[in-house]
């Protein structure tokens, strides 16, 4: 029975299948990647800052890649915009003031190898949304901790999809 076992896990192994996610996207010979701030199209200020901070966080701690300052330095390049950037509320409380807010935000990235300038990743639309309450006294910092908390979940997508092809 061991055998078996051992033989199916190498016979499966090497009969060409393969666990997605696993796959790479980026080329071999790409090195240094620099992340400008992504651009804010938006009138929300500041958020450019967090997104752009969460997106390199993420690729230093998920990456092999070194991430470096200017482009000259750089075998490819990640650049976003951030292109809307909405706060609704979707709930009310008895006296009609909202107190549940939905934030929905929408961004455009790409991934260039800057020693051919092909695209190795783009999306043009990519939406996060989250919700949050909020105590009228307290608005602009749980917006802000939602931005942040988007900003976050935003990178560990696109990182993923970037450096696992998944």
């Amino acid at each position: 029975m061991l055998i078996a076992s051992v033989w199916m896990v190498f016979g499966v192994a090497n009969c060409g299948y393969g666990l997605s996610g696993l796959g790479k996207q980026v080329p071999a010979n790409i090195k240094t990647v620099v992340i400008p701030d992504f651009e804010n199209k938006t009138t929300r200020i500041e958020a450019e800052q967090f997104v752009t901070f969460a997106i390199k966080d993420e690729f230093i701690r998920r990456s092999e890649l070194e991430l470096v300052a200017n482009r000259a330095n750089a075998d490819a390049i990640l650049e976003g915009k951030i292109l809307t950037f909405d706060v609704t509320p979707i709930s009310m409380t008895d006296d009609a003031s909202a107190n549940l807010y939905r934030v929905t935000i929408t961004l455009s990235v790409r991934f260039i190898n800057l020693q051919d300038n092909g695209i190795i990743f783009e999306d043009e639309s990519i939406v996060f949304t989250d919700n949050y309450n909020i105590e009228r006294e307290d608005f602009f910092s749980q917006e802000t901790q939602t931005l942040r908390q988007i900003s976050e979940r935003f990178a560990e997508s696109v990182v993923s999809t970037i450096l696992e092809n998944f």
